[in-house]
């Protein structure tokens, strides 16, 4: 009789929590937004730790229909959390209309008084940073201008369209998660012979795993909500992990491609996924990849010394809920006086780079362990992208986030659950919106990533004895 009435008062909850935080709480309104934030992760915490482990598998699946559902409520909004979406639809109007979006940043029209269809001081109002150019690629810039073909007079009629290409993407990711097969044998260490520091996925079911995902606040808000393209990049990503564990290495070179022209980010992953494939099929995967790459980011090759100007302000300006970069930033103005921004932005993307070779060098790959057909796509590779992504956000001036979307679900193909927690506190940085300004709450961060690293070393010290995390039994 119980269970009778839980699961309608369940998607009621879910549901009611989703429509009020995609379609009333305003960003400024943060004291709000952060008690319906942590009423509905919450309530995401309860259902998959908790009460997932008592019901059935038809059950577990209801939920996962519960998430798209959830997903499917979203698509009617106008983002409230983010503004990145009228630079969506301005690259769009500028496409359609026969101008490449990268060839001007948007203060050029408005200087100049050139406003082709669509483009207008109202959309230009919105924009968050009108003085730069755009740096969304290929499969970015064909749905913004798919979207803005279909719906040239409509917002949200743009809006709708790009956030249906989202929902297809996190219904495949969902599917993948759900099918994906889990390994059983541990993985060889990363710093030493004797510490099995990387493991398997211990007895977390892949329904588990896709629930995760499917009910993730987070995920739902930032992706189908917000409309960022991160939900993309993981579908194809997890596409190309899915392809090499068939054995398919140049499909998955080619979903890898397509990763990496919906966000750059999977361009960082590639000596790990060469080291882990082995020398040979390593490099049949980094050519067919480079090859399509080409093919893909063609239309602006012409431009892209525009996108790297964009990309290294990115790098040396940007700054938003950082971690080691403010503290090596505190350091310049303690030692120095003043933001040493310019050059410990770029030192740290070094520092990023270094980290990740060294990762792959320690990767042992198919040629090293011994595993069979059904497990090639074991944690151990997720494990080292989680890992190198993990240290690509910790140097990172800019932490958004929609970012921690991205190590969510590759953490999602291991036993690490350090960035669930995560993805709980990262709603603490919209803190920084308050009252319609733009002022970081130093306090919040500092709480954001004294727990998050206070739960990752008492999951690592779990880890190191040989105890899996009792998070994820």
């Amino acid at each position: 009789m119980r269970q009778k009435f839980l699961f309608p008062i369940l998607s009621l909850a879910f549901a009611g929590l989703t429509i009020f935080l995609g379609y009333f709480v305003q960003r400024s309104d943060f004291q709000v937004f952060i008690t319906a934030y942590a009423a509905f992760f919450g309530l995401y915490v309860w259902v998959v730790f908790y009460l997932q482990s008592h019901f059935s598998s038809s059950q577990t699946r209801y939920l996962l229909w519960l998430g798209i559902g959830l997903r499917v409520l979203l698509l009617f909004s106008i983002p409230n959390l983010s503004d990145d979406y009228a630079r969506f639809l301005w690259d769009g109007h500028l496409t359609v209309a026969g101008i490449h979006p990268f060839s001007h940043t948007p203060a050029y029209f408005l200087d100049n008084q050139i406003f082709p269809s669509g483009i207008t001081p109202e959309l230009f109002e919105k924009l968050n940073s009108p003085g730069y150019f755009t740096i969304y690629p290929p499969v970015c810039q064909a749905v913004f201008a798919l979207a803005v073909w279909l719906f040239p007079m409509s917002e949200l009629g743009g809006v709708f369209v790009m956030k249906l290409f989202l929902l297809a993407c996190e219904i495949g990711t969902i599917r993948i998660l759900e099918h994906r097969r889990a390994p059983t044998p541990p993985i060889p260490p990363i710093f030493s012979n004797n510490t099995s520091f990387f493991g398997g996925m211990g007895g977390v079911g892949a329904l588990r795993c896709s629930l995760l995902y499917a009910l993730n606040p987070l995920i739902i808000l930032e992706i189908c909500g917000n409309g960022h393209f991160e939900g993309a990049m993981i579908f194809f990503l997890l596409a190309g992990m899915l392809a090499i564990q068939h054995g398919k290495i140049a499909t998955g070179a080619l979903w890898w491609a397509l990763a990496t022209a919906s966000k750059m980010l999977p361009i960082m992953f590639l000596p790990i996924v060469w080291r882990w494939l082995g020398w040979r099929k390593g490099l049949v995967f980094n050519a067919i990849f480079a090859m399509s790459c080409l093919v893909l980011f063609t239309p602006i090759l012409v431009v892209l010394p525009n996108m790297l100007d964009s990309l290294d302000l990115y790098f040396r300006k940007f700054q938003f809920n950082a971690s080691i970069y403010y503290l090596v930033r505190e350091l310049g103005f303690s030692k120095i006086g003043w933001d040493i921004g310019a050059y410990s932005g770029p030192a740290l993307a070094g520092l990023t780079a270094l980290g990740v070779l060294i990762i792959a060098w320690r990767t042992k790959g198919l040629s090293n362990v011994e595993l069979s057909e059904s497990s090639k796509l074991s944690g151990s590779l997720s494990t080292y992208l989680l890992f190198a992504l993990f240290l690509y956000l910790s140097f990172s001036a800019t932490v958004q986030p929609w970012y921690i979307c991205v190590p969510l679900a590759l953490s999602l193909l291991t036993h690490w659950r350090f960035v669930v927690v995560w993805s709980g506190l990262a709603a603490l940085s919209y803190s920084h919106y308050e009252g319609g300004g733009m002022q970081e709450n130093y306090g919040l961060i500092v709480l954001e990533y004294a727990l998050l690293w206070g739960f990752f070393l008492w999951e690592l010290r779990r880890i190191i004895v040989r105890k899996p995390p009792q998070i994820s039994s």
